[in-house]
């Protein structure tokens, strides 16, 4: 990772630049510390927010917004996770303040019109219906309900269709005031432009903005049980997903998990699961693991479809694979290819630019360390084979892991 700077205003909002001196694009986003898990009791709140951003502000319609930055062949998007929602842009260097400008429109002077609200809803509906009629996205999210059980991390992102259409204009003002306030946001940038230059840009368009923030408080998830449920659909494949609690983000763990699961189900072709499911007795074409860390919390879990017939043998291996990690830790060798293989892809995703402003927008809007690829590949190389044994036995633990299955008729 190139060197990067950091910055606060007076009103609190925190800036991260990285230069790219050979880059011909430059990368904005703002990262608000509010996800689906602040939504309340409305879910989707914070989801419907996001859409809502481009459908208006105090200087700008909707259809101004989509032509900033599109005629000037700039693009520009937005996302929420359970935990941040983030607004991004990526332009040639010489539109870099049009796109900023534009940018702190949205996150904090956006008016949202009710009837643009009317229509988004329905959009937002459509999305939904979207996430219904695709199993291997919907399961994960229904297995997140069932874990998180009624804590704020359990409902899905996008809420539902009642809770969408309870919306309304003045909840979405509410949320505005509560969270997109100065110092509850980061702005993270690549570009080429000089640092100097890129501050006197953040005070013209975001140094007059008042900052009205409260303690951001969320309540912690600690009541996990484990739950085993089985749900007959009209697919054609069954869909099968078990996991269990993991370690959040500060943990000193999570690298190691991180390299763990990368080990057991990561996206390479030589992961474990997909040797010994898809490759050696073709089961599945789709098998993974996963590990996602949050604030206070986290969760692993695995995932594959499968013909009916082959849903037992494939669970019973996926449990064989598991159990391998907790019994046998790996050799000198295994451990020296699993490390390359995971620094290499951690390298690598360091010359995607707007993944790396992502990211440090990400851990700075929630406080995480900001480290350099440098650290980050110390880290992984400290790892060790007994603590990786210790980290299996403690998180593939048969009795603590909960499973949910799409089984077909």
């Amino acid at each position: 990772m190139e060197e990067f700077k950091t910055h606060t205003l007076k009103n609190g909002l925190k800036i991260i630049y990285q230069e790219a001196s050979h880059a011909i694009a430059s990368h904005i986003a703002f990262t608000i510390h509010a996800g689906s898990r602040d939504d309340g009791d409305t879910p989707g709140t914070a989801h419907c927010f996001e859409h809502m951003l481009f459908k208006g502000t105090q200087k700008r319609k909707a259809h101004s917004i989509i032509n900033r930055l599109e005629v000037v062949g700039g693009e520009l998007n937005a996302f929420t996770t359970k935990e941040i929602t983030v607004i991004y842009a990526s332009v040639t260097h010489q539109f870099f303040e049009r796109a900023l400008g534009l940018l702190s429109e949205l996150t904090f002077k956006s008016t949202f019109p009710e009837k643009e609200l009317i229509k988004e809803k329905k959009v937002i509906k459509e999305e939904i219906n979207m996430y219904l009629d695709t199993p291997e996205e919907n399961i994960y999210d229904e297995f997140q309900e069932i874990i998180f059980n009624k804590h704020p991390l359990g409902p899905n992102i996008l809420g539902n269709h009642q809770s969408v259409d309870s919306i309304n204009t003045s909840k979405l003002l509410d949320f505005h005031q509560s969270y997109y306030q100065p110092q509850n946001i980061a702005l993270s940038i690549s570009s080429n432009i000089p640092f100097k230059k890129i501050l006197y840009y953040i005070e013209k368009h975001c140094g007059d903005i008042k900052n009205n923030a409260t303690p951001h408080e969320r309540t912690a998830f600690v009541d996990y049980n484990p739950q085993n449920t089985i749900k007959q659909t009209d697919h054609l494949q069954c869909h099968a997903i078990l996991g269990n609690m993991c370690y959040p983000y500060h943990h000193e763990n999570r690298i190691p998990m991180l390299l763990l699961n990368n080990i057991l189900g990561g996206p390479g072709m030589n992961s474990r699961l997909n040797l010994s499911i898809r490759e050696k007795f073709g089961y599945t074409y789709n098998i993974e693991s996963g590990y996602s860390a949050f604030i206070d919390s986290g969760f692993f879990h695995c995932y594959l479809s499968t013909e009916k017939k082959y849903l037992n043998k494939s669970i019973d291996l996926i449990n064989k694979e598991l159990k391998k990690l907790k019994e046998k830790p790996l050799s000198s060798m295994q451990l020296i290819h699993a490390k390359n293989q995971f620094k290499g892809q951690v390298s690598l995703a360091e010359e995607n630019r707007l993944n790396v402003i992502l990211a440090l927008g990400k851990n700075l809007a929630q406080n995480y360390p900001i480290e350099s690829l440098e650290n980050a590949l110390k880290k992984i190389n400290k790892i060790n084979a007994d603590g990786l044994q210790e980290i299996a036995n403690e998180i593939f633990d048969i009795q603590e892991l909960s499973s949910l299955i799409f089984m077909s008729e």
